[in-house]
């Protein structure tokens, strides 16, 4: 046992190191010796998840069970690979059967609250979380995910309260302290912006700077009107993140140019009259940061729309179906069928049979002719924002989503919003009145109007509550989950002018 036991602890370390070629040849090289180790497969699945060999990882671990149908994390890691691959029935049972096993770990309990986000049950996930806590107090993955979501309910005091114990706790888990800055407004000697001063002072000496640190301490400065140095800190956390990332403006362009050549006129009627005639989509689009998130709290107000966030469900189904937008033309309709159906079939599971749900994936503006194609009964909305207030505020958020990997250079931000303008330019031309667009501004200074076409141009009916949309506490997962929860404010309109003296040459120069 013991030369199994060194044997081990080198898996560890080259696992700890991430070194994986080697990590997996030791771990399979274990397993010829030992293949009744349950654990052996469980650290095994682990590799090959982080390979992203999905299949493989099902595989190993379901052999584990087999072996050794009582180890607890083969359950919960499984679970986390059906979460992963959103078979969410099968990931619930698996967590499950782990916390069932091992009723004293926090860590698959914490799991299945994560589940219970993304199936946008808050009251279970928090219950899960809480529960993890009672086991151990200071599992701080728990008391970070119950703020993540208590502030994305708008229950920002209590969202407070578990940010700053995970502070406490671990003061280099960076995520606690964006989210922290998020809900916080800062004067001089607030606290949390000493102790962020501190922690970067310290770093800044260690040439280790953290971006999302400088983006909270960015946040900081600008609620004390300190823009100059609120905007050495975005520049310093967005300069830091764009190192960390691959990323080309060059394929943004050859992929939008393919997208446009492909989805002409022609192409679009080619497949009249369309699909299906379903009405339950609501797409909400434009660029991150135009208003998307306000548009979808607005609407899912509306007793008869369910508000999904930000879906993947159409990207995925796409890839999953088409080999190639390049080949739109020969697609059969089978597959267009295959996509449309799928699609439909998501919303279902999430939306328990809504009338209408709302999917405001900023993104989908690229699709609008695929939408067309396949829900020509559907509504798109398309949120736009003055160009400068849009690109700063982009500039000014962390995204975490690699969809978003355009967001920390200001010059790459500026060619994608041109490319973007290009875009809806372009679905203006071959459909026109299938898009309705909706100018942020306005809606700001003239909402109960503006609410009232908006309504009108869903095929909604009235509701009084979609002006007091603030009231809706339903979850939001995107940046804008805090400003959702307040009453319309003007402040954010031409707030670019306070960065006029960073940025007004750049947005010259790229005609923003």
């Amino acid at each position: 046992m013991k030369n199994i036991d060194k044997k081990i602890e080198l898996l560890f370390n080259l696992l700890k190191t991430r070194n994986l070629f080697e990590a997996k040849k030791l771990n399979n090289a274990l397993i010829a010796e030992y293949p009744k180790n349950a654990f052996l497969y469980n650290t095994l699945g682990l590799i090959l998840f982080d390979e992203k060999k999905y299949d493989e990882a099902l595989l190993i671990y379901k052999k584990g069970i087999e072996i050794n149908s009582q180890f607890s994390p083969l359950y919960n890691n499984l679970g986390n690979l059906h979460r992963y691959n959103k078979n969410f029935d099968e990931a619930e049972i698996c967590f499950k059967k782990s916390i069932l096993l091992e009723k004293n770990n926090p860590e698959s309990r914490n799991n299945l609250g994560n589940l219970y986000q993304d199936m946008n049950k808050p009251k279970e996930a928090v219950e899960s979380y809480t529960k993890a806590l009672n086991i151990n107090p200071n599992f701080f993955p728990s008391h970070f995910n119950l703020a993540i979501t208590y502030k994305s309910i708008g229950d920002f005091n209590k969202s407070k309260n578990h940010l700053n114990k995970v502070i406490n706790l671990k003061p280099s888990f960076f995520s606690a302290h964006r989210n922290l800055s998020q809900i916080n407004t800062y004067k001089k000697n607030d606290e949390h912006f000493i102790l962020m001063q501190k922690i970067y002072k310290e770093m800044e000496l260690k040439k280790n700077l953290n971006s999302e640190l400088l983006f909270a301490l960015g946040k900081a400065s600008e609620d004390m009107k300190e823009f100059d140095n609120a905007f050495s800190f975005y520049k310093k956390g967005n300069k830091i993140h764009r190192g960390s990332i691959s990323f080309s403006i060059k394929d943004i362009k050859n992929e939008f140019k393919i997208i446009k050549e492909k989805f002409s006129k022609d192409i679009i009627l080619k497949f009249k009259p369309g699909l299906t005639n379903d009405v339950t989509p609501i797409f909400i689009i434009g660029m991150p940061r135009s208003g998307t998130t306000l548009v979808e709290q607005i609407l899912s107000s509306h007793e008869n729309v369910f508000g999904g966030d930000e879906l993947n469900f159409l990207p995925d189904a796409i890839s999953k179906n088409l080999i190639s937008i390049s080949d739109i033309s020969k697609t059969s309709i089978k597959t267009l069928s295959n996509i449309a159906n799928e699609y439909l079939l998501n919303l279902k599971k999430i939306s328990n049979d809504a009338k209408r749900v709302t999917d405001k994936l900023p993104v989908n503006f690229k699709w609008v002719g695929l939408i067309k194609i396949l829900f020509p009964n559907s509504k798109v909305i398309h949120c736009n924002r003055n160009p400068r207030d849009n690109c700063l505020s982009i500039y000014k958020n962390f995204f975490t989503s690699n969809k978003m990997n355009f967001a920390f250079d200001i010059d790459e931000i500026c060619q994608y919003y041109n490319l973007y303008r290009d875009m809806m330019s372009h679905w203006k031309l071959h459909l026109q009145d299938f898009v309705y667009d909706i100018k942020y501004e306005k809606l700001i200074n003239n909402p109960d109007e503006e609410i009232k076409i908006l309504l009108k141009k869903c095929d909604l009916t009235w509701d009084d509550s979609c002006v007091n949309f603030y009231k809706n506490k339903r979850l939001v997962k995107t940046s804008s989950d805090t400003q959702v929860r307040k009453k319309l404010y003007k402040s954010s309109i031409n707030g670019w002018e306070n960065y006029k003296n960073n940025l007004n040459v750049k947005f010259n120069e790229y005609k923003i």
